[in-house]
């Protein structure tokens, strides 16, 4: 009779210890998953919503840098364009003609401040040979905002050697657009839609293959005013010497 006594509660006593050892197997196995979802830690998110506040602040920066505000159109014969930011940093180039290219080719200006970049320019080969064939420099500035277009027009003024003829005004920002669909500078189309004023005949591709004396030639004393370092014009007539004409 003791033998089955004894027997009894040692089959009970390893029940417990069963109980007791499988409860531990299944919270090492779980890590006390119940226990955790009570207390969710939200220190963990901390580095996640920072990463992603880092990542908005990178985007809209590189928005804000890299959104055009202004261009400045430079023509000749070559054909480019410097497409600026609200920093007046050059953000990218384009060329529209063939020397345009070859102009670009020469440069390595992106990020520069636009004073720096003409200055550059007007040193390239392809820019300088045609200067001394006493060809014409026309620059048009467009841009968002009215009073930085004329700052600007002024500044670039004193980036151009005195002796050379050249034409500036300040453009509608709303050419851009159309002068691009058409395949030219905002300059040159300028130009163009004046020659239409006195050749409504005038078409986009006739002015394409002209440098731009000879469109300012066509058009006669129309346009903006051209400055010469011998106080007389590119065309021999006698012209202002204003320091732009505005065509909006």
């Amino acid at each position: 009779m003791n033998n089955r006594i004894k027997e009894t509660f040692d089959n009970i006593h390893a029940e417990e210890e069963l109980k007791e050892q499988t409860k531990k197997y299944i919270a090492e196995k779980t890590r006390n998953y119940t226990k955790r979802q009570k207390k969710p830690s939200y220190k963990k998110l901390i580095p996640v919503a920072a990463c992603f506040l880092f990542f908005l602040t990178v985007f809209s920066g590189y928005q804000l840098y890299f959104t055009q505000t202004s261009v400045i159109s430079i023509d000749i014969n070559p054909s480019i364009e410097l497409n600026l930011n609200r920093f007046n940093r050059v953000i990218s180039i384009n060329h529209y003609n063939d020397d345009g290219l070859k102009v670009t080719d020469e440069l390595d200006i992106q990020f520069m401040d636009y004073r720096s970049a003409l200055d550059e320019i007007l040193k390239t080969e392809s820019i300088v040979s045609y200067l001394n064939q006493d060809e014409m420099l026309s620059i048009s500035v467009a841009g968002k905002n009215e009073q930085e277009n004329r700052e600007m027009l002024d500044n670039i003024e004193t980036c151009i050697p005195k002796h050379q003829n050249h034409c500036c005004d300040i453009g509608n920002y709303n050419d851009v657009s159309e002068a691009h669909a058409a395949g030219l500078s905002v300059g040159k189309y300028r130009a163009f839609l004046e020659l239409q004023k006195v050749n409504p005949d005038t078409t986009v591709e006739d002015v394409k293959g002209l440098t731009m004396r000879e469109i300012r030639d066509l058009i006669g004393d129309s346009g903006c005013k051209i400055h010469t370092g011998n106080g007389n014009n590119g065309h021999g007539k006698g012209h202002g010497h204003g320091k732009w004409k505005e065509n909006n």
